[in-house]
Protein backbone atom coordinates (compact mmCIF):
# COMPACT_ATOMS: atom_id res chain seq x y z
CA UNK A 1 0.00 0.00 0.00
CA UNK A 2 1.49 3.28 -1.08
CA UNK A 3 1.50 5.72 1.81
CA UNK A 4 1.39 9.44 0.82
CA UNK A 5 3.67 11.87 2.48
CA UNK A 6 0.22 13.93 4.21
CA UNK A 7 -0.43 10.60 5.63
CA UNK A 8 3.05 9.39 6.90
CA UNK A 9 3.25 12.93 8.64
CA UNK A 10 -0.47 12.50 9.96
CA UNK A 11 0.54 8.54 11.22
CA UNK A 12 4.28 9.54 12.30
CA UNK A 13 3.20 12.35 14.04
CA UNK A 14 -0.09 10.54 15.78
CA UNK A 15 2.49 7.49 17.23
CA UNK A 16 4.99 10.17 18.71
CA UNK A 17 1.94 12.19 20.06
CA UNK A 18 0.92 9.15 21.60
CA UNK A 19 4.03 7.91 23.05
CA UNK A 20 4.65 11.37 24.50
CA UNK A 21 1.49 11.06 26.25
CA UNK A 22 1.90 7.96 27.54
CA UNK A 23 4.83 8.79 28.98
CA UNK A 24 3.22 11.63 30.39
CA UNK A 25 0.21 9.56 31.69
CA UNK A 26 2.72 7.27 33.43
CA UNK A 27 4.69 9.71 35.00
CA UNK A 28 1.23 11.57 36.43
CA UNK A 29 0.01 8.29 37.39
CA UNK A 30 3.57 7.51 39.76
CA UNK A 31 3.42 11.15 40.67
CA UNK A 32 -0.31 11.16 41.68
CA UNK A 33 -0.13 7.56 43.27
CA UNK A 34 2.87 9.48 45.90
CA UNK A 35 0.47 12.55 46.46
CA UNK A 36 -2.28 10.33 47.48
CA UNK A 37 -0.60 8.37 49.56
CA UNK A 38 0.99 11.13 50.81
CA UNK A 39 -2.28 12.68 51.99
CA UNK A 40 -3.66 9.36 53.80
CA UNK A 41 -0.23 9.44 55.56
CA UNK A 42 -0.91 13.28 56.32
CA UNK A 43 -4.67 12.91 57.30
CA UNK A 44 -3.40 9.98 59.58
CA UNK A 45 -0.55 11.69 61.32
CA UNK A 46 -3.16 14.64 62.38
CA UNK A 47 -5.89 12.59 63.35
CA UNK A 48 -3.50 10.76 65.27
CA UNK A 49 -2.15 13.92 67.05
CA UNK A 50 -5.60 14.78 67.82
CA UNK A 51 -6.16 11.47 68.90
CA UNK A 52 -3.40 10.55 71.10
CA UNK A 53 -5.21 11.95 74.39
CA UNK A 54 -8.53 9.82 73.74
CA UNK A 55 -7.05 6.47 73.39
CA UNK A 56 -4.72 7.47 76.79
CA UNK A 57 -8.17 7.47 78.49
CA UNK A 58 -10.02 5.24 76.79
CA UNK A 59 -6.78 2.71 77.31
CA UNK A 60 -7.21 3.43 81.34
CA UNK A 61 -11.16 2.52 80.39
CA UNK A 62 -10.76 -1.07 79.12
CA UNK A 63 -10.23 -3.11 76.57
CA UNK A 64 -13.73 -2.32 75.14
CA UNK A 65 -13.46 1.18 75.01
CA UNK A 66 -10.54 1.47 73.05
CA UNK A 67 -11.87 -0.68 70.55
CA UNK A 68 -14.95 1.67 70.42
CA UNK A 69 -12.37 4.71 69.89
CA UNK A 70 -10.05 3.25 67.41
CA UNK A 71 -13.21 3.61 65.36
CA UNK A 72 -13.08 6.98 64.75
CA UNK A 73 -10.69 6.29 62.00
CA UNK A 74 -13.20 4.76 60.47
CA UNK A 75 -14.30 8.37 58.93
CA UNK A 76 -11.10 8.20 56.68
CA UNK A 77 -12.47 6.26 53.25
CA UNK A 78 -8.89 4.99 52.51
CA UNK A 79 -8.39 2.85 56.32
CA UNK A 80 -8.87 -0.74 56.01
CA UNK A 81 -8.16 -1.23 59.37
CA UNK A 82 -5.88 -0.29 62.26
CA UNK A 83 -4.40 -2.15 65.02
CA UNK A 84 -2.76 -0.69 68.14
CA UNK A 85 -0.53 -2.19 70.37
CA UNK A 86 0.22 -0.94 73.99
CA UNK A 87 3.61 -0.69 76.32
CA UNK A 88 1.60 -3.32 78.78
CA UNK A 89 1.49 -6.00 76.00
CA UNK A 90 -2.02 -5.54 75.21
CA UNK A 91 -3.09 -5.39 71.70
CA UNK A 92 -5.91 -3.89 70.12
CA UNK A 93 -7.67 -3.24 66.49
CA UNK A 94 -10.41 -2.16 64.54
CA UNK A 95 -12.83 -3.50 63.07
CA UNK A 96 -12.61 -6.31 65.61
CA UNK A 97 -11.18 -9.03 63.04
CA UNK A 98 -7.30 -9.60 62.21
CA UNK A 99 -6.35 -7.25 59.19
CA UNK A 100 -4.90 -10.03 57.55
CA UNK A 101 -8.34 -11.32 56.25
CA UNK A 102 -8.77 -8.50 54.56
CA UNK A 103 -8.37 -9.46 50.66
CA UNK A 104 -8.22 -5.61 49.58
CA UNK A 105 -4.90 -4.93 48.64
CA UNK A 106 -3.37 -2.26 51.31
CA UNK A 107 0.03 -1.45 52.51
CA UNK A 108 0.68 -0.70 56.08
CA UNK A 109 1.36 3.29 58.10
CA UNK A 110 3.41 3.01 61.35
CA UNK A 111 3.14 5.78 64.03
CA UNK A 112 4.93 4.47 67.36
CA UNK A 113 4.96 5.94 71.04
CA UNK A 114 1.73 7.71 70.23
CA UNK A 115 0.08 7.17 73.49
CA UNK A 116 1.89 8.73 76.97
CA UNK A 117 2.71 5.77 78.42
CA UNK A 118 4.09 4.56 75.06
CA UNK A 119 2.38 2.42 72.74
CA UNK A 120 2.28 2.33 68.59
CA UNK A 121 -0.46 2.43 66.00
CA UNK A 122 -0.57 1.19 62.72
CA UNK A 123 -3.06 1.76 59.75
CA UNK A 124 -3.64 -0.56 56.87
CA UNK A 125 -4.35 1.67 53.74
CA UNK A 126 -6.50 0.57 51.12
CA UNK A 127 -4.07 0.54 47.54
CA UNK A 128 -7.27 0.13 45.79
CA UNK A 129 -8.83 3.86 46.81
CA UNK A 130 -5.21 5.26 45.72
CA UNK A 131 -5.80 3.66 42.54
CA UNK A 132 -9.46 4.60 41.83
CA UNK A 133 -8.44 8.19 42.95
CA UNK A 134 -5.45 7.87 40.37
CA UNK A 135 -7.67 6.58 37.57
CA UNK A 136 -10.33 8.97 38.25
CA UNK A 137 -7.94 11.36 37.38
CA UNK A 138 -6.49 9.66 34.48
CA UNK A 139 -9.80 8.99 32.70
CA UNK A 140 -10.01 13.04 33.26
CA UNK A 141 -6.57 13.42 31.60
CA UNK A 142 -7.02 10.86 28.75
CA UNK A 143 -10.30 12.33 27.42
CA UNK A 144 -8.15 15.64 27.59
CA UNK A 145 -5.31 14.32 25.81
CA UNK A 146 -7.52 13.16 23.58
CA UNK A 147 -9.02 15.85 22.59
CA UNK A 148 -5.66 17.68 22.40
CA UNK A 149 -4.38 14.98 20.12
CA UNK A 150 -7.55 15.31 17.69
CA UNK A 151 -7.10 19.11 17.85
CA UNK A 152 -3.45 18.79 17.39
CA UNK A 153 -3.27 16.47 13.96
CA UNK A 154 -5.82 18.41 12.98
CA UNK A 155 -4.42 21.73 12.41
CA UNK A 156 -0.82 20.39 12.21
CA UNK A 157 -2.35 18.53 9.45
CA UNK A 158 -3.91 21.67 7.68
CA UNK A 159 -0.44 23.30 8.48
CA UNK A 160 1.82 20.90 6.93
CA UNK A 161 -0.73 20.78 3.57
CA UNK A 162 -0.72 24.14 3.07
CA UNK A 163 3.58 25.10 3.75
CA UNK A 164 4.47 21.14 2.37
CA UNK A 165 1.95 18.99 1.03
CA UNK A 166 0.12 21.21 -1.80
CA UNK A 167 3.13 22.50 -3.38
CA UNK A 168 4.84 19.14 -3.01
CA UNK A 169 1.62 17.75 -4.83
CA UNK A 170 1.23 20.33 -6.91
CA UNK A 171 5.26 20.27 -7.87
CA UNK A 172 5.05 16.25 -8.43
CA UNK A 173 1.57 17.01 -10.78
CA UNK A 174 3.28 19.56 -12.75
CA UNK A 175 5.94 16.92 -13.72
CA UNK A 176 3.89 14.20 -14.63
CA UNK A 177 2.36 16.76 -16.70
CA UNK A 178 5.77 17.67 -18.40
CA UNK A 179 7.15 14.61 -18.31
CA UNK A 180 4.14 13.56 -21.15
CA UNK A 181 5.67 16.10 -23.97
CA UNK A 182 9.35 17.23 -22.63
CA UNK A 183 9.22 19.41 -25.64
CA UNK A 184 6.88 21.68 -24.70
CA UNK A 185 8.47 24.52 -23.20
CA UNK A 186 6.57 24.79 -19.51
CA UNK A 187 8.30 25.82 -16.36
CA UNK A 188 6.69 24.59 -12.89
CA UNK A 189 4.90 27.46 -11.24
CA UNK A 190 6.73 28.27 -8.24
CA UNK A 191 4.78 28.38 -5.02
CA UNK A 192 6.75 29.17 -2.32
CA UNK A 193 9.75 31.15 -1.22
CA UNK A 194 11.24 28.17 1.17
CA UNK A 195 13.07 24.79 0.29
CA UNK A 196 10.05 23.65 -2.06
CA UNK A 197 10.81 26.86 -3.99
CA UNK A 198 14.39 26.26 -4.57
CA UNK A 199 13.50 23.05 -5.38
CA UNK A 200 11.11 23.66 -8.24
CA UNK A 201 13.89 26.98 -9.41
CA UNK A 202 16.14 23.51 -9.64
CA UNK A 203 13.83 21.09 -11.20
CA UNK A 204 13.15 24.26 -14.04
CA UNK A 205 16.77 24.66 -14.34
CA UNK A 206 17.23 20.70 -14.88
CA UNK A 207 14.02 20.76 -17.22
CA UNK A 208 15.76 23.50 -19.51
CA UNK A 209 18.83 21.38 -19.74
CA UNK A 210 17.06 17.76 -20.12
CA UNK A 211 15.26 20.37 -23.29
CA UNK A 212 18.41 21.71 -24.75
CA UNK A 213 19.95 17.91 -25.03
CA UNK A 214 16.58 16.61 -26.07
CA UNK A 215 16.87 18.91 -29.07
CA UNK A 216 20.63 18.61 -29.76
CA UNK A 217 20.03 14.57 -29.98
CA UNK A 218 16.96 15.59 -31.99
CA UNK A 219 19.35 17.66 -33.92
CA UNK A 220 21.98 15.21 -33.84
CA UNK A 221 19.66 12.40 -35.09
CA UNK A 222 18.24 14.32 -38.13
CA UNK A 223 20.80 16.35 -39.20
CA UNK A 224 24.34 15.36 -40.84
CA UNK A 225 26.81 15.85 -38.41
CA UNK A 226 29.68 17.68 -40.98
CA UNK A 227 27.33 19.60 -43.21
CA UNK A 228 24.24 20.44 -40.63
CA UNK A 229 21.97 19.53 -43.34
CA UNK A 230 19.39 16.33 -43.02
CA UNK A 231 20.69 13.45 -43.25
CA UNK A 232 19.92 10.50 -45.60
CA UNK A 233 17.23 8.97 -43.03
CA UNK A 234 15.71 11.56 -41.89
CA UNK A 235 15.54 13.63 -45.95
CA UNK A 236 13.48 10.36 -46.77
CA UNK A 237 11.38 10.31 -44.05
CA UNK A 238 10.43 14.25 -44.50
CA UNK A 239 10.18 13.55 -48.77
CA UNK A 240 7.51 10.50 -48.16
CA UNK A 241 5.44 12.86 -45.93
CA UNK A 242 6.06 15.24 -48.40
CA UNK A 243 4.68 12.96 -51.46
CA UNK A 244 1.64 11.76 -49.56
CA UNK A 245 0.76 15.46 -49.03
CA UNK A 246 1.48 16.70 -52.94
CA UNK A 247 1.46 14.40 -55.67
CA UNK A 248 2.75 17.41 -58.09
CA UNK A 249 5.21 20.17 -58.48
CA UNK A 250 7.85 17.90 -56.56
CA UNK A 251 10.89 17.87 -58.31
CA UNK A 252 14.02 15.76 -57.17
CA UNK A 253 17.76 17.36 -57.49
CA UNK A 254 20.09 14.40 -57.12
CA UNK A 255 23.86 16.39 -57.11
CA UNK A 256 26.94 14.20 -57.23
CA UNK A 257 30.37 16.25 -56.66
CA UNK A 258 33.05 15.67 -59.55
CA UNK A 259 36.42 14.46 -59.03
CA UNK A 260 35.60 14.26 -55.38
CA UNK A 261 38.12 11.14 -54.51
CA UNK A 262 41.01 12.99 -56.52
CA UNK A 263 40.05 16.07 -54.07
CA UNK A 264 40.98 13.40 -50.32
CA UNK A 265 43.46 11.88 -52.72
CA UNK A 266 45.33 14.93 -53.43
CA UNK A 267 44.89 17.53 -50.56
CA UNK A 268 43.60 14.73 -47.87
CA UNK A 269 39.97 14.82 -46.18
CA UNK A 270 40.59 17.89 -44.15
CA UNK A 271 39.95 19.71 -47.45
CA UNK A 272 37.30 17.02 -48.56
CA UNK A 273 35.30 17.43 -45.62
CA UNK A 274 35.62 21.35 -46.13
CA UNK A 275 34.20 20.86 -49.52
CA UNK A 276 31.64 18.74 -48.50
CA UNK A 277 30.27 21.45 -45.50
CA UNK A 278 30.65 24.46 -48.49
CA UNK A 279 28.36 22.35 -50.59
CA UNK A 280 26.03 21.79 -47.55
CA UNK A 281 25.74 25.63 -46.96
CA UNK A 282 25.67 26.52 -50.42
CA UNK A 283 22.45 24.15 -51.07
CA UNK A 284 20.59 25.05 -47.68
CA UNK A 285 21.10 28.60 -48.57
CA UNK A 286 20.08 28.31 -52.60
CA UNK A 287 16.70 26.83 -51.79
CA UNK A 288 13.60 28.00 -49.81
CA UNK A 289 13.65 26.54 -46.22
CA UNK A 290 10.99 28.86 -44.22
CA UNK A 291 8.00 30.92 -45.54
CA UNK A 292 4.13 29.65 -46.13
CA UNK A 293 4.79 27.48 -49.02
CA UNK A 294 6.07 23.92 -47.99
CA UNK A 295 9.85 24.07 -47.49
CA UNK A 296 12.09 22.92 -49.58
CA UNK A 297 14.13 19.87 -48.15
CA UNK A 298 17.94 19.48 -48.80
CA UNK A 299 20.04 16.35 -47.58
CA UNK A 300 23.40 14.43 -47.67
CA UNK A 301 22.60 11.08 -49.13
CA UNK A 302 25.93 9.58 -48.51
CA UNK A 303 29.68 10.61 -49.11
CA UNK A 304 29.75 13.47 -51.79
CA UNK A 305 26.12 12.88 -52.88
CA UNK A 306 23.15 15.23 -52.05
CA UNK A 307 19.61 15.28 -52.72
CA UNK A 308 17.05 18.40 -52.67
CA UNK A 309 13.21 17.69 -52.82
CA UNK A 310 12.05 21.08 -54.40
CA UNK A 311 8.41 22.34 -54.43
CA UNK A 312 8.13 24.52 -57.23
CA UNK A 313 5.48 25.24 -60.51
CA UNK A 314 6.61 23.84 -63.55
CA UNK A 315 9.45 21.81 -64.72
CA UNK A 316 11.08 25.07 -66.42
CA UNK A 317 11.08 26.66 -63.01
CA UNK A 318 12.79 23.61 -61.29
CA UNK A 319 15.72 23.34 -64.02
CA UNK A 320 16.03 27.15 -63.90
CA UNK A 321 17.20 26.76 -59.85
CA UNK A 322 19.26 23.53 -60.48
CA UNK A 323 21.54 25.72 -63.08
CA UNK A 324 21.44 28.20 -60.62
CA UNK A 325 22.46 25.85 -57.73
CA UNK A 326 24.93 24.38 -60.69
CA UNK A 327 26.31 28.01 -61.44
CA UNK A 328 26.46 28.62 -57.67
CA UNK A 329 28.40 25.83 -56.45
CA UNK A 330 30.98 26.10 -59.90
CA UNK A 331 31.72 29.77 -58.41
CA UNK A 332 33.16 28.82 -55.26
CA UNK A 333 36.60 27.45 -53.86
CA UNK A 334 38.24 26.19 -51.10
CA UNK A 335 41.50 27.15 -49.82
CA UNK A 336 43.95 24.22 -49.83
CA UNK A 337 46.90 26.12 -48.94
CA UNK A 338 48.82 26.03 -51.60
CA UNK A 339 45.65 26.96 -54.20
CA UNK A 340 41.81 28.25 -54.84
CA UNK A 341 40.25 24.70 -55.21
CA UNK A 342 37.23 25.10 -57.45
CA UNK A 343 33.86 22.80 -56.85
CA UNK A 344 31.42 21.47 -59.52
CA UNK A 345 29.21 18.95 -59.66
CA UNK A 346 26.87 16.61 -61.86
CA UNK A 347 23.08 17.76 -61.50
CA UNK A 348 20.19 15.09 -62.22
CA UNK A 349 16.39 16.76 -61.87
CA UNK A 350 13.40 14.20 -61.97
CA UNK A 351 9.42 15.47 -62.33
CA UNK A 352 7.38 13.70 -60.20
CA UNK A 353 4.52 11.87 -61.55
CA UNK A 354 1.06 10.39 -60.26
CA UNK A 355 1.92 6.93 -59.04
CA UNK A 356 5.46 7.75 -58.32
CA UNK A 357 7.19 6.75 -54.71
CA UNK A 358 9.99 8.70 -53.23
CA UNK A 359 12.20 5.85 -54.38
CA UNK A 360 10.81 5.84 -58.23
CA UNK A 361 11.65 9.61 -58.08
CA UNK A 362 14.91 9.33 -56.72
CA UNK A 363 16.10 6.50 -58.82
CA UNK A 364 14.95 8.61 -62.23
CA UNK A 365 17.16 11.50 -60.55
CA UNK A 366 19.78 9.18 -59.51
CA UNK A 367 19.59 8.00 -63.46
CA UNK A 368 20.14 11.47 -64.65
CA UNK A 369 22.61 12.25 -62.35
CA UNK A 370 24.61 9.70 -63.99
CA UNK A 371 24.15 10.83 -67.72
CA UNK A 372 25.37 13.67 -66.45
CA UNK A 373 28.23 12.37 -65.42
CA UNK A 374 28.79 10.39 -68.59
CA UNK A 375 28.18 13.82 -70.47
CA UNK A 376 31.52 15.46 -69.08
CA UNK A 377 30.07 16.67 -65.36
CA UNK A 378 29.35 19.67 -64.38
CA UNK A 379 25.69 20.27 -65.88
CA UNK A 380 22.16 19.19 -65.44
CA UNK A 381 20.44 16.59 -67.01
CA UNK A 382 16.42 16.13 -66.47
CA UNK A 383 15.06 12.70 -66.49
CA UNK A 384 12.70 11.66 -69.14
CA UNK A 385 9.38 10.18 -68.04
CA UNK A 386 9.09 6.68 -68.00
CA UNK A 387 6.60 5.34 -71.22
CA UNK A 388 4.79 3.18 -69.06
CA UNK A 389 3.65 6.23 -66.88
CA UNK A 390 3.39 8.38 -69.42
CA UNK A 391 0.53 6.63 -71.06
Amino acid sequence: MKLGIFLKFVVLFGLLAMALGAAGLLTYKNYRQGYYEGLASAQLATAVVGASGVLDAATEAGDHQVNDTLGIFAMFPFLLCVEMSASTGQFYRWPPLPCEIIKEEKYPLDYPDVLSGGGDLRFYVSRQWVNEEVSRELRVGILAMAIFLLIFLVGSGFVFHRVVGFPVGFLVKSLREISKDLTKHELIQRLTRDEIGELTDVLNGLLGRIREYQSELVRLANTDGLTGILNRRTFFAKGQDLLTRYQHGIYFIQIDLDHFKKVNDTYGHGIGDQVLELVGKLLQGSVRTVGEREPDLVGRLGGEEFGILLRTNNLQEAHSVTERLRGTLQSSTVETGTELLTVTGSFGLAEIIPGDTLDDLYHRADQACYQAKDRGRNQVVVATVPAIKSA
